[in-house]
This record gives structure tokens, sequence and C-alpha cells, in this order.
């Protein structure tokens, strides 16, 4: 097997202010100048899938007080609060693609090299579905309990 490489790949492990590095126009010349479209949305991928995580924890609480208060409006907040995280995780799966094709533009892959999307990628491209239609049932569950709800308050005023 007497294949020589040019190529030699290294895995490095980034600190949280190193994922907040400028990206540059030719990666890895600093002479360049800033790439500012691929500077943000690294940085949209990388703290966006965190404010969908803090929504969605926001919107568990929210939905424990309206179960314990027996009252429908936190019920739809928790909806609408499951639609923002869903609207998060989608702008990071496409930021993350729209970076890697970006990526990809300007640097080319060496040959024994495959370029292909994880699981965990598959996961978020689930995940978000799960967030918009965990949202439209959360809201319908408010709304037809809402009217419920008043059908059987003036059920017991008769």
């Amino acid at each position: 097997m007497g294949e020589s490489s040019d190529l030699i790949t290294e895995c490095f492990s980034f600190t949280l202010s190193e994922q907040f590095m400028e990206k540059y126009v030719e990666p890895g010349n600093h002479n360049t100048g800033i790439d500012l479209l691929r500077t943000y949305l690294w940085r949209c991928q990388f703290l966006l899938p965190f404010v969908s995580l803090g929504l969605m924890c926001f919107g568990a609480l929210i939905g424990l007080c309206a179960c314990a208060c027996r009252s429908l409006y936190p019920t739809i907040a928790t909806g609408v609060l499951h639609f923002l995280a869903g609207l998060c995780t989608l702008g990071s799966v496409s930021c993350y693609v729209a970076g890697i094709e970006l990526l990809h533009q300007k640097l080319q892959l060496p040959e024994n090299v495959k370029g292909e999307f994880g699981w965990s990628f598959c996961l978020a491209c689930v995940s978000a579905p799960l967030q918009f239609m965990a949202a439209a049932l959360f809201i319908w569950a408010a709304r037809t309990n809402r009217k419920e709800y008043t059908l059987m308050k003036a059920y017991r005023m008769a």
C-alpha cells in the first residue's frame, strides 16, 4: 500500500472563546480579511441550539404551572415557546448547511474524504418538525379547552 499523502488531518477541540473567532475570506489566511457571512453563520449555528433548549425548558416550566393553576393561558404561551424553539432549531440547521456549503466553495474536499451529514444533523432535522407539531397541539388544546370551559361555565351559571 505505498500510498503517500500530503494531507494530514488532526482533530482539535475549540474553547468557548474560539467558537466566536472570525472566519477569514481564505480559510486559515488571516491576511485576507474577515468573511462576515461565514462568521455570523457559525455563531448562529452555535448559539441557536442553546436558545432553543432554553425556550423548551421555560415552556416546560410554564406548562407545569398551567397544570397546577388549571389555567388555559399558560398553555398558549407554552405552544408559542415551542414554536419559537422549533424556529431556532430550524435556523440552526439552516445556518449549518449554509456555512458548510460556503466553506466547500472555498476549500475542495480531499480525494479520500467524504462529506456527509451525521446522525446529530438528522436528529436536528427531525426535532424541528416535532417542535412545530408540539406547538400546534398545545395551541389547539388550549383553544378547544377554552371553548369547552366557557360552555361548562355557562352551564353552571344556568
